[in-house]
Order: C-alpha cells, then structure tokens, then sequence
C-alpha cells in the first residue's frame, strides 16, 4: 500500500489513515525493541498526521498518544509530558485530567530533587498552593454564575449537568434589564467623545455610517477593523468599571464577565457570569465565542499572573499545578483576543499596575484614562440627580458644581445617597417631609474630599455659616 522513498521512510499517499497507523505500528515495535524515545517521537507523529487528516483524530491515535505519554513519563521527559498532556487533555475524563497533572507535578519534584531541594518542602508547597495558603493567583478556582434562576451554573471543571430544562413556570419570570448605555451615563463627556473617534458609540448615525461605507469602499474592507482590547482607568476604579458597563451596553452584543472574587475561606476565585440575556454563552465557553460578543475583565490589576517566568524547571512545577480552570480562563481571554469579531474590555486603577503577563496576553491594546469629571460634567450629574431625586431641586446646582470638583463620580452619587436616606429616616422619625438640606448635603460631600483641599474649606465654612445663622433665628426667638 506504501511506496518506500530513497530513505526508507512510508511515503505520503491518498490514504492518511493507513500512514497513521503505519507509524502506530513502528511505534509499538520501537518500543518493544527497547528504542523508547523513537517509540515516543513515533506515537506523536501518528497523533499528528490523524490531526492533519481530520478534525477529530481517531481513536487509535488517541490511545497512540495516550501511550506516549505514559512512555515520556516513564523515562521523566517532562517537557514532552508537558507537551502531550496540552494535546491530550481535550481527550481525557476529570479523574484522568487529575491524575496527570498528579504524574507531572511528579516529575516536578524529581527534576528539582537533582538540584538539592527537599522533596517534602515541595510537597508541602504543592499543598499550601492546593489551599491557597500562600495566597498565589496562579491556579484561581473558577466559578461560572449567572445571575438568572432558571439558568444553570456551570463550572468550567466539567461539562454542565444534563437533563430537562425547566418549564417556563418553575420559577419567577426574570425582570427585563435596563439596557445602560452612553446615554444614561452621566458625567463621562469627554470619554465619551475618545470612544466616538474609535467608532464606538456611533451606532444609529446615519453620517457616520455613510462615512464608514465610503471608507470600507476605498480601502477594500468589508467592515471597519476591530478596535484594539480596551483599557479602562482611573484613580478611582468604580468610574473606570461604570463606564467599562456602559460601553458593553453601547455595543449591544451578548457579554460575559470574569472578575476575582473571594471565597468565606478568603481563597482567591475567578469569577465568570453573564447577563440572563446571555446565559445560554455560559454554555458555549469552551468553544469561545461564535458570532461576536463581549469579554469584560474587570479590575484586572488585581489578577496575579501564574509565575511562569522563573528557571524552566520550576516553571514546569508551577505550570503543572495550575488549575484546569485557570489554563481555560487565560485561553478564553487569548481566545477573545484573536477573534476580530470579539471587544475585549478591562478595566484598572492604572495602566503601570497591570501585570506584564495580562499586558502581553491582551496585546495590541489600547488605554482609555479617565479624569475627574470636569464642570460641564459635574454640571451633567447634579441635573441627572436632580431629575431623579426632587427633594435636591431647591439647591443650588452652581455652588454644588463648584464644591464638587476634584471628586471621582462614584464618591459624588455616594455622598448624595447618603444624604437622601438621612432626610428620609429623619422624615420617617418626625412623621413628615423632610427636604435634603443644604447643610446636610455639604456635610456628606465634604466627607469625602481631601482635608486640606480648597473645597474641603469651602464646604466646612459653609455648614459653620448655616449653623451661627441658626443660632442668630434662635436667638431671635428667644
């Protein structure tokens, strides 16, 4: 069936299978006759040429790789075994996924045994790694939630569970979503205006669509390229996440969020979930995403990246004990990265806190910094406050702009909020209306700007004025 070329090796033919299971067989007696690394190199190239031939390799070449990794672990090729164990994994139950990652961290701890390190200490390590103990992000537990009570919660460790799904009347109906966009984002202007010149946030505008056309026409495009991954930040990370929310609902298409949690144990959690709208991507994260849609990486300057970076026997023990779950959420996030039907958006304090590792990993990408509010911004947000609250109508917007510069516009609504539930509680308490105060309101906003500020003075001098103006009406009654 096989031509012989001139050095003795099968030459290609029509039929891929038969050269797969021409090298299966030299494999199995390289390995008889005692030649493993030829044995090994020989199951590899068969697992390959099945791969090349077809999408799904057969089961003969799944065991042939199945064999070469028990043949790299017997003669402790741990690079190999490393190798194979990325090919296989696709292939193998939880228990066998386990079970090799068991045999590399072995093969770990005798590579760093030759070099005089105490096999106990590196079992202890692997233990404290396993607990969490040394409070290392390298191998995060991952917990897939979604925020829906008729959607099922799967972790990525395993497939989700099988069985019906439940009838539509098991349960609450979900409660629509306010979609929240540019539009019902106050205070972000001039943000606003850097997202435009990207193109996002130009849907609807038939100028720019039109431009858009006129440009794909010129240049030979279908559509306008993909923007690069964005980076949120701001000193104030709540300004950088609520914008980063925005922008997701500017975009429209279905989003799935990854953000580090912790556990009641204090155990560092990568956390993935998605709207109820978007649930059904739960389910679908193994193959990434099809048709578009949006990866939303939230405060990820405070991810640790796996330690990868040290002597190459170290890092194989470092790599072997990271979790399943956290070699698919880096390959979800490289996965979203290289599709050009993917935005990928992250947010963080500042660009210089992101890890290197992340930073390479979301490469090319492009830093959004977002200031404190301007005037005309902070002008926006009392007129959107005051629209939505009616008690602050009689305040003056000019002084409460002025006395509000340099505050992030987390701490702004914050301070309001405050200020609204005391007037409510002190209205429940005597039984009538009690309006938001202007002395109240300045007592909650100057709380939190910095104590030697200029407005810090400003609104301390105002409370003591309103307060000597009262005692002069108290006196004056007296």
């Amino acid at each position: 069936m096989f031509e012989r070329n001139d050095a003795g090796k099968p030459a290609r033919d029509d039929n891929p299978s038969g050269l797969t299971n021409d090298y299966l067989a030299r494999a199995t007696a390289a390995c008889e006759a005692g030649d493993a690394k030829l044995g090994l190199h020989l199951y590899l190239a068969a697992f390959e040429q099945a791969v090349e031939a077809s999408e799904v390799p057969s089961e003969d070449a799944i065991m042939g790789l199945k064999q070469a990794w028990r043949v790299a672990c017997s003669i402790k090729e741990r690079s190999l075994a490393e190798y194979i164990f990325e090919r296989l994994e696709p292939y193998l139950s939880r228990d066998e996924v386990e079970a090799c990652t068991a045999q590399l961290q072995g093969l770990a701890f005798d590579r760093l045994a030759e070099f005089g390190f105490s096999r106990d200490d590196l079992e202890e390590m692997s233990e404290a790694l396993g607990q969490g103990a040394m409070d290392m992000l390298m191998a995060p537990p991952l917990v897939v939630n979604a925020p829906q009570p008729a959607a099922s919660a799967a972790s990525l460790e395993a497939p989700a569970a099988s069985g019906p799904s439940p009838e539509p009347d098991a349960g609450p109906a979900p409660q629509p979503v306010d979609i929240f966009t540019y539009d019902t984002a106050p205070g972000y202007g001039t943000v606003i205006e850097r997202m435009r010149s990207l193109g996002i946030g130009m849907a609807g505008d038939p100028d720019f669509e039109s431009f858009v056309s006129m440009l794909n026409t010129r240049h030979g495009f279908d559509a306008m390229p993909m923007v690069d991954c964005l980076l949120f930040c701001s000193d104030a990370r709540e300004d950088a996440s609520r914008f980063m929310m925005a922008t997701v609902g500017e975009l429209g298409l279905p989003a799935v969020r990854m953000r580090m949690e912790e556990s009641f144990q204090g155990v560092p959690m990568l956390s993935v979930s998605a709207q109820a709208s978007d649930s059904e991507h739960l389910a679908a994260l193994r193959r990434g995403f099809e048709g578009g849609g949006v990866l939303v990486l939230e405060d990820i300057d405070l991810w640790g990246a796996p330690m990868i970076d040290a002597a190459d026997d170290m890092a194989g023990f470092f790599m072997a004990a990271l979790s399943r779950g956290a070699r698919e959420a880096v390959g979800l996030i490289r996965q979203a990265v290289e599709n050009p039907d993917v935005y990928v958006l992250a947010s963080a304090s500042a660009l210089d806190a992101v890890d290197p590792f992340f930073g390479e990993l979301l490469y090319p990408m492009t830093c959004i910094d977002i200031d404190y509010p301007t005037a005309a911004e902070r002008d926006d947000i009392w007129m959107d406050l005051a629209r939505a609250h009616p008690s602050l109508r009689a305040l003056n917007r000019e002084e409460l702009v002025r006395l509000s510069a340099n505050m992030p516009r987390y701490d702004l609504y914050m301070a309001v909020r405050e200020a609204l539930e005391e007037a409510y509680k002190q209205g429940l308490v005597e039984r009538r209306y009690q309006p938001v105060t202007r002395e109240n309101l300045f007592d909650k906003l100057a709380a939190y700007q910095p104590l030697d500020s200029a407005e810090y003075a400003a609104l301390e001098n105002a409370v003591i004025s309103d307060f000597a103006a009262g005692l002069d009406d108290l006196e004056s009654l007296l």
